[in-house]
């Protein structure tokens, strides 16, 4: 998730026992953890009542239905065929 080296990791570590102190540090530990897990847990809420809100809503039976479109519109083998091509602009044509 976090990309961080050896010497990174040790610079943060230090700075936090200076200004916050070696006996104060573990409870702010837990706390910051304590924090991120309650903004986790809350996010996966969201994420679900979205779920559940597209779902009532038949959100996600038109997206499959478009995506049924596409996939019509593309044939088997991926490629768009002729008549359904969007022509290409002036300027994007080659020189």
């Amino acid at each position: 998730m976090f990309d961080f080296s050896f010497a990174e990791i040790a610079l943060i570590v230090i700075v936090c026992v200076v200004f916050i102190g070696p006996k104060d540090l573990p409870v702010i530990i837990r706390a910051v953890a304590k924090a991120m897990r309650s903004v986790k847990s809350l996010g996966r809420e969201i994420s679900a009542a979205f779920d559940d809100l597209a779902k009532e809503s038949g959100l996600k039976e038109t997206a499959e239905s478009f995506e049924k479109e596409i996939n019509m519109i593309k044939g088997d083998d991926g490629k768009m065929y002729e008549s359904y091509q969007i022509p290409p602009k002036p300027d994007d044509q080659p020189k």
